[in-house]
């Protein structure tokens, strides 16, 4: 009776739903500044989702998701093998045009962050993800600049910089189709395994 009544849903359901997604996010406007052999790349991660629908002649199912902040912001610093250790951040700050300034405090950055070895790249990476969410104005804040004190160690000692980050708002969007007779499927053969997101995005592989 099971298997029956999984199939009239297979039959009676819409044969594919279609997610469209976009993401606000600030990316860097210039190339990677880079501290005692170190290079530095940021990422804003937006927090909140906004949904809605988007349906048309051609669509079976679809919603749209905007992805927008607050942001949980993730430091990566890129290295060589068997040279650099660890880096830590001792200032962070954001500022833009308007006159913003956005100070974090120390516990905000605790923590140190290892250099390890990257599956598809030759080099290092170290990521240190950042305690408190970050709240900004999209329509005050489309530019702005992250500015941290580092220290990093490294093979021959310690070594301490600064780097400087600028970051434009932008928009990227993507479509994603989902089949629902394979999901159901799917789901139908192994119950006990749900698919589970993952918190954050991977880290980049370079810089």
């Amino acid at each position: 009776m099971r298997a029956w009544s999984a199939l009239l849903c297979l039959l009676l359901l819409p044969s594919c739903v279609h997610v469209f997604t976009s993401r606000h996010e600030y990316a860097a406007t210039g190339p990677a500044p880079s501290v005692s052999g170190s290079a530095f790349r940021v990422e804003l991660i937006p927090q909140a989702q906004e949904a809605g629908a988007a349906l048309s002649a051609m669509v079976v199912g679809g919603a749209w998701i905007a992805e927008v902040g607050p942001y949980l912001l993730r430091i990566h610093a890129f290295g060589q093998e068997n040279d650099q250790r660890w880096f830590e951040v001792k200032r962070l700050r954001l500022s833009g045009p308007d006159g913003f300034e956005a100070p974090m405090e120390p516990r905000g950055f605790a923590g140190r962050a290892e250099f390890k070895p990257i599956k598809t790249s030759p080099r290092t990476r170290a990521s240190l993800l950042l305690g408190p969410h970050i709240h900004l104005d999209a329509q005050k804040q489309r530019e702005i600049v992250l500015e941290a004190d580092v220290t990093i160690m490294r093979r021959s000692g310690l070594s301490r910089g600064t780097i400087r980050i600028p970051l434009k708002l932008t928009k990227t969007s993507h479509r994603e189709s989902t089949f629902i007779c394979a999901e159901l499927w799917h789901d139908l053969r192994h119950p006990d395994s749900p698919d589970i997101p993952d918190p954050l995005p991977p880290p980049p592989e370079s810089p």
